[in-house]
């Protein structure tokens, strides 16, 4: 049996259409002397549907074991258990909030049919790896001013840090703008969750969202090690001995 389409045979709609047509075929010999055949569906847009679905397997895979390795090596390095739970929590939404602006501009606002099937795990990658880099910076910081009163010790290692971190975000993101000259739809994409999720991380999420979580969580951000004992805690303990 041979089909033909018109169609893109790399867009989207293309390669949703690979098992519909694998089921017509089922249907269509089903009962005839080629009912116990094999059926295959063959092709580029094949091709690439199953390199979809190997991906999709994958990504999940590896997203889970990014974010494991991640808790494990914050709470490492920041002594605790809470810190890297909003940590990650902040880079999840970073990154599903990179991935909606970015399919409203290519999808509906260019007319694209959808996001190139390999541009989520790449951008999943590339996000949380930086993003965390730039959460480090500021909670360990931090946790140097763990001696301090939660607030001063926040608004010092955003004074500190922040500088730093904006014009790394600033840097990386004109080295990954410059995948836009290439005119390749999946680095443009791409290109667009980081640039969109560096710039959201660095200027919305870690001055704000970060900082309301440490506030909101006070010494049991150092939950469950030894919770610190600020300078004016420590004082006030020696008045009441």
């Amino acid at each position: 049996m041979v089909g033909s389409s018109q169609e893109n045979p790399y867009s989207t709609s293309a390669l949703s259409r690979v098992d519909d047509i694998h089921t017509a075929a089922e249907r269509a010999v089903k009962g005839t002397k080629w009912e116990d055949a094999t059926i295959a569906v063959g092709g580029v847009t094949s091709m690439y549907a199953d390199l979809q679905a190997i991906s999709n397997a994958g990504y999940k895979r590896t997203a889970v074991l990014m974010l494991i390795g991640i808790a494990i090596v914050l709470a490492a390095l920041l002594r605790s258990l809470i810190m890297p739970l909003y940590l990650i929590l902040s880079l999840v939404l970073t990154y599903y909030t990179s991935m909606a602006v970015t399919e409203l501009i290519f999808v509906n606002g260019l007319g694209y049919a959808g996001l190139n099937w390999a541009v989520s795990f790449f951008a999943f990658v590339l996000l949380l790896a930086l993003g965390i880099d730039y959460s480090i910076f500021l909670m360990d910081r931090f946790n140097e001013y763990r001696g301090w009163p939660v607030k001063e010790a926040m608004l010092s290692a955003m004074g500190h840090m922040g500088p730093v971190i904006i014009s790394a975000a600033v840097i990386l993101g004109g080295t990954f703008a410059a995948m836009y000259p290439s005119g390749v739809l999946s680095l443009l994409q791409i290109a667009t969750i980081v640039l969109t999720g560096l710039l959201l991380y660095a200027l919305v999420v870690l001055p704000l969202f970060v900082p309301v979580m440490v506030r909101t969580f006070g010494r049991a951000n150092w939950w469950p090690f030894r919770q610190p004992v600020s300078e004016v805690d420590g004082l006030e303990q020696q008045k009441i001995s």
